[in-house]
């Protein structure tokens, strides 16, 4: 699919005409697509030890606390104020959530199934495959993401974001949004659960599994 021309405005300008949209930016290492904590005046601990178990810890804590409480638009400009960083969107903010799949095969193979959709929300072409954004009626949360019995890539929802364009990564990767699908253009589809189009958290047999077992839900008391 085609891609759009990359945006000229400059990424605070971006973040801020999102906000007003509804959405919530967050900055990213230059170059990368890992959240800028000290950008967004967080310690980053996770970079003195390198333990992925911990950054993975600092960002679902950071993204939670941001969807639930949105920045105002002083905050945003803050973290946007140095050049050369990269453009995140938060999910889970308003029930949106991001369809992060991992290459245009499994993209296309699901786009057969729900054409109308793929044609009427954002959608963002990434280095590897393709960002499908969409609300959700139900909240969610990110996890993996199935589609029948093949594992097409993840669901970024609370607890996650996506980069967006205008990002580059310092391997030449670049993320961009189809023409006239952006979220300046468009708004996201709205569906009752993301079963409704084919999609799913686990495979089948686990979420089989799951439900003889009634898992996935607890006694409030």
């Amino acid at each position: 699919m085609p891609v759009a021309a990359p945006s000229k405005a400059s990424l605070a300008e971006v973040a801020l005409d999102l906000r007003r949209r509804g959405y919530v930016c967050v900055p990213l290492r230059r170059g990368g697509k890992h959240l800028d904590l000290a950008a967004l005046g967080r310690k980053p601990i996770h970079l003195s030890f390198r333990n992925k178990r911990l950054k993975e810890l600092a960002f679902t804590s950071v993204l939670y606390q941001l969807a639930q409480e949105p920045p105002d638009e002083h905050t945003l400009a803050r973290w946007f104020r140095i050049d050369g960083c990269n453009l995140g969107l938060v999910c889970g903010v308003g029930g949106l959530a991001a369809l992060d799949f991992d290459s245009p095969a499994i993209f296309q193979a699901w786009g057969d199934s729900n054409k109308a959709l793929v044609t009427s929300t954002p959608i963002c072409r990434t280095p590897k495959g393709y960002h499908v954004l969409l609300k959700c009626e139900l909240p969610l949360i990110s996890s993996s993401m199935h589609f029948g019995f093949r594992r097409a890539g993840h669901i970024k929802a609370l607890g996650g974001y996506i980069a967006c364009d205008p990002s580059t990564l310092y391997n030449g990767g670049a993320y961009r949004w189809l023409p006239g699908q952006s979220p300046a253009t468009i708004d996201p589809q709205t569906v009752d659960s993301l079963a409704d189009v084919g999609l799913h958290s686990v495979s089948p047999i686990k979420r089989i599994y799951d439900s003889l077992l009634g898992r996935g839900s607890f006694e409030d008391h």
